[in-house]
């Protein structure tokens, strides 16, 4: 039964994994840094989108000239120094031991509400569980919005799906191809991630609100995707996933349901604080197949 915590302290590391991997969703409210984080993004955004309203700038630019600023921005966002350590230390104050943790790159996410100005990887995401590509069940994942978010404006999430199956197209979905084709410059013809195939009910969706300053913490393996039916303003959050050791080491794992991609992808993380990657410490303590599908999830 997924449960949902408001929390005003810091969790240990073993309470975060003990929650989160087993299915429970996480909530800080105002937390310090990320009050900061957000004060700093919003100039940034004011100035790359050239914009005094971020929330409706895209009713008063061009689509095409939209998705390029936002581009822009999206590569400043994850190079700035104030954002990604405001990110870092965001996490830490809700628990999160650096020391003992890998994080892949921070993300900003913006979600236009006009399908005009959206793009690849600017645009609402479906349902998915972010395991169905990393094939890591000790993966936590961290967002947080910039702006005030609403019921019809937020991420949602499917938590009668936390451990049942739904047909997907993640035994299709190779990471390595997607890789190749991102260095020849044709990855806008894979899929950015693995999807379901067959419709989830609107009811089953459970939209969560939160405020600039919130952080919300959950597991990999959570359905979860995009609310965008405001059809007036953008929605802008940030985002990064997190493994930690000390998870692997007390046995913390997500079930793996429906999962089928063909390798685990440590790739994506690096330490949070001297950079090395993931890869070698996780196939050590892990070992390098998938995860198992539970016997009684057969799709």
């Amino acid at each position: 039964m997924v449960a949902l915590h408001v929390v005003d302290r810091a969790l240990s590391a073993e309470e975060l994994g003990r929650l989160t991997l087993s299915g429970d969703l996480v909530i800080w409210r105002q937390v310090p840094a990320l009050l900061a984080l957000c004060a700093h993004a919003d100039a940034m955004i004011r100035a790359g989108l050239q914009d005094a309203e971020p929330l409706t700038a895209e009713t008063r630019i061009d689509g095409t000239d939209y998705v390029k600023r936002v581009r822009r921005l999206r590569a400043q966002f994850k190079d700035d120094a104030a954002i990604t350590g405001g990110f870092k230390q965001a996490m830490i104050e809700c628990g999160l031991a650096a020391a003992d943790s890998y994080w892949d790159p921070l993300q900003l996410r913006v979600v236009p509400s006009q399908t005009s100005h959206q793009a690849r990887r600017i645009w609402p995401l479906p349902p998915h569980r972010d395991n169905w590509g990393s094939n890591i069940p000790q993966q936590i994942n961290w967002w947080a919005p910039l702006y005030p978010c609403a019921a019809d404006r937020t991420i949602t999430f499917y938590p009668g799906f936390w451990d049942e199956p739904v047909a997907n197209t993640s035994g299709e979905w190779d990471f390595e191809v997607l890789k190749r084709l991102m260095a020849e410059g044709k990855a806008d013809s894979y899929p950015v991630l693995p999807v379901p195939t067959e419709d989830l009910p609107v009811s089953a969706g459970m939209p969560l609100v939160l405020q600039p300053g919130d952080m919300l913490a959950f597991s990999g393996q959570h359905m979860h995707g995009s609310i965008a039916r405001d059809k007036t303003l953008a929605r802008f959050s940030t985002e990064s996933r997190t493994v930690s050791l000390s998870h692997i080491a007390a046995g913390f794992a997500a079930p793996n349901v429906d999962g089928r991609a063909p390798r685990v992808v440590p790739d994506w993380f690096e330490h949070m604080q001297d950079g090395t990657p993931l890869a070698e410490t996780y196939f050590r303590l892990a070992g390098d197949q998938p995860p198992p599908i539970k016997m009684d999830a057969a799709l």
